[in-house]
């Protein structure tokens, strides 16, 4: 090429032509194996590549000519050698207005009332927050210390002979905890249940916190075995003696047909293990407990 161009001057354009054409290769073809667009190569052959950047051009011919084999020290003289000089690069944003001292001033001061605007509403939401707590314990105690006078019953008001549930007190109804019951309340609230079958009891759990219960009857059914969550309370029917165990039974209040078990002389480091009740536990087991 550098003995050629000495001879007789060539363009680029043209020298690359005549070497394609030597190759018998379409342009399109080339167009192909360099990953270029033919009108690409197409300008260039035809000294018409003045629109493109003169970097991406140099690129282009580079490609081209390493595909069609000209020597690697030719190659130079075939890139362009024009004004290599890029045009400046214009900002597209425009430069924001430099800040005088009184934006400054005015900035800090909205921030600063910003900041005692912020802790002014947090400081009322934590004393309203206090108060109403306040209020609210002041209204339980209240309720501890004065509670409501039992009504009690005229005798006109006393109910004999056989006794449904549709006539029973709304307390019993809605089941009260064992430990809120007095005794009468006990047994109102057992004759009012359901009628169980012949030789059953039922039993009561009411739950202050968590505890594992299991509770088996005589006939060896598993009424329960799991653990009941604090605030709960459960009733239980079978055939006694019942075998009961107890986890955390401080928690625990435990009657029978009605009637409160004493747990004080079953507990061992708050678990309660018993057979109730003890005279037919006695009777099935053949001793005598007189």
């Amino acid at each position: 090429m550098s003995e050629q161009q000495e001879l007789i001057p060539m363009a680029t354009g043209e020298y690359l032509k005549q070497r394609r054409r030597e190759r018998k290769l379409s342009l399109q073809a080339v167009a192909q194996a360099v990953h270029l667009d033919a009108r690409v190569l197409r300008d260039i052959e035809e000294e018409q590549a003045g629109s493109i950047a003169q970097v991406y051009r140099n690129g282009y011919i580079q490609k081209y000519a390493r595909y069609l084999e000209v020597p690697e020290e030719d190659i130079p003289a075939l890139l362009s050698s024009g004004d290599s000089s890029e045009p400046p690069i214009q900002s597209i944003f425009s430069a924001p207005p430099k800040r005088n001292l009184m934006d400054n001033w005015l900035r800090a001061t909205s921030y600063v009332l910003a900041s005692l605007l912020i802790g002014t509403l947090a400081w009322q939401f934590t004393h309203e927050a206090v108060r109403l707590s306040q209020n609210g314990s002041a209204l339980q105690s209240g309720k501890d210390a004065d509670p409501a006078p039992k009504v009690t019953s005229s005798p006109a008001q006393e109910v004999r002979g056989t006794v449904n549930a549709s006539i029973a007190p709304l307390g019993a109804l809605h089941g009260q905890e064992v430990s809120e019951l007095d005794p009468a309340e006990q047994a109102w609230a057992a004759i009012s249940g359901p009628v169980l079958p012949e030789g059953e009891s039922r039993l009561h759990l009411a739950v202050s916190a968590d505890s594992w219960v299991e509770i088996t009857d005589a006939d060896g059914r598993e009424l329960e075995m799991d653990l009941l969550r604090g605030g709960s309370d459960k009733d239980y029917h079978g055939k006694p003696p019942f075998r009961i165990l107890l986890g955390r039974a401080s928690a625990v209040r435990l009657s029978m047909d009605g009637e409160s078990v004493d747990l004080s002389d079953y507990t061992k480091e708050d678990v309660a293990q018993l057979t109730w009740p003890q005279n037919l536990r006695a009777a099935t087991d053949g001793t005598d407990t007189s």
